[in-house]
């Protein structure tokens, strides 16, 4: 069954339409911040299921959604911009909000790396929360024993990750499915235990003191001070996550849609078709692998800069489940999801805090009844249109054939 399509013109009312409800989905999430108090939270949450139900059952409605922000695209990201910007101003009374806000997205960053690997390629890795440590400790370490400044800490951080997902990827090669998880779960606890014992590392003291994030000599712990008023130095890291998150999630966007991202999916869906169609299966594997833990080591490694201190349970098993659930929650291969998740795994939790005995009941209860009704997610990803990214490539292939028989 194929969605309706709408035409919508460009005219003021659709344009004042798109805009209110960018400010009106925007005041609801703020209102979890700046409100205290369950009913809030029902309030929010009752919304969110009626929107969700409303848009699955009128794909009419649907269809005229998407076409009204087609049409003003342009406007639809100007309007999310701003409104990003200005979040530091509205949580200004509520700098502990904004540190949630901050934490939600160094899991951004690290689900999209999880969603490389899970979403894209299939390969399920339980292990995130350890290469988040990889990346934390290698910036701790470089930071405290050796002086290095925090900008080149968090880079190195993010490559060391990386190195030392090759030396995993010797066991990763030989399994996958069910044993892949195995495999990652056991590495998982391994370097935990390492951490708790090993003495350079801290054991389970970890590392204090590490020095704050500084870019050029200004240190990210310094409180903004405009005269008029001022902001915790909470901002500097917001504004900082907020354009990694946007570099990363463009650059997961360009995989997504280029040939690479078609050449992940058929070894997702199918191994032995990929195979036997020419796709060097090991190698993509790798690179994915390695390239989805960069992601995971440098919000381990920023998030070190932020919090000063790091130790073994910062890491555990429980952090990995989280990740996965992001990206399963959120739908797989769905960057817009994986962003939708990790806030809700997120806030959530913290705003439930005010119902500390029944939390993680209810906290279960949600991931459960989505599971049950949205098992693909809460935006699925859609059949891409694998014409439209191969095709410039075959054009531009037999282009480069052409010439070179010409040449020769």
């Amino acid at each position: 069954m194929t969605e309706p399509t709408l035409a919508v013109t460009k005219d003021r009312s659709t344009l004042a339409q798109v805009i209110g409800l960018e400010i009106l989905i925007y005041a609801l999430f703020m209102a979890l911040f700046l409100i205290e108090g369950g009913w809030i939270l029902i309030l929010d949450t009752v919304l969110a299921v009626a929107a969700v139900f409303a848009i699955r059952r009128l794909p009419a409605w649907r269809a005229r959604i998407a076409a009204a922000f087609d049409a003003h695209r342009k406007a639809a990201l100007i309007t999310a911009v701003i409104l990003l910007l200005i979040v530091p101003a509205v949580l200004k009374s509520s700098p502990y909000w904004l540190f949630i806000l901050i934490t939600a997205g160094l899991y951004i960053m690290a689900a999209l790396g999880l969603n490389l690997q899970l979403g894209s390629a299939g390969m399920m890795n339980l292990a995130a929360a350890a290469f988040m440590a990889f990346g934390a400790y290698s910036a701790g370490l470089l930071a405290l024993d050796l002086g290095v400044p925090p900008l080149l800490t968090v880079i190195a951080g993010s490559l060391i990750t990386g190195l030392f997902s090759v030396l995993l990827f010797i066991p990763v090669l030989k399994t996958k499915g069910h044993y892949l998880a195995l495999v990652t779960i056991a590495f998982q606890f391994m370097v935990v235990i390492l951490l708790d014992n090993l003495e350079f590392t801290g054991g389970p003291q970890g590392l204090k003191n590490i020095p704050p994030f500084n870019l050029f000599g200004y240190s990210f712990a310094t409180t903004i001070n405009l005269g008029f008023t001022s902001f915790h130095f909470y901002t500097n890291y917001y504004y900082l996550v907020l354009i990694l998150v946007v570099l990363l999630a463009v650059a997961a966007q360009r995989i997504y849609q280029s040939w690479v991202g078609v050449t992940l999916a058929t070894i997702r869906d199918d191994e032995v078709a990929a195979k036997t169609s020419g796709v060097q299966i090991n190698k993509w594997r790798l690179l994915i692998f390695v390239l989805g833990n960069c992601f995971i080591g440098l919000s381990g490694a920023l998030y070190s800069h932020m919090v000063w201190f790091i130790s073994p349970p910062n890491f555990t098993f429980e952090k990995s489940l989280v990740l996965v659930s992001i990206v399963i929650l959120g739908g797989m291969d769905n960057i817009f999801g994986i962003i939708v998740g990790s806030l809700l795994l997120v806030v959530l939790p913290e705003k439930l805090r005010v119902i500390s005995d029944y939390r993680f009941l209810i906290y279960g209860l949600v991931l459960v009844v989505m599971l049950i009704f949205q098992p693909k997610g809460i935006i699925p990803f859609k059949v891409r249109n694998y014409l439209g990214v191969v095709k410039p490539w075959l054009e531009k292939k037999g282009a480069w054939l052409d010439k070179k028989e010409t040449a020769g």
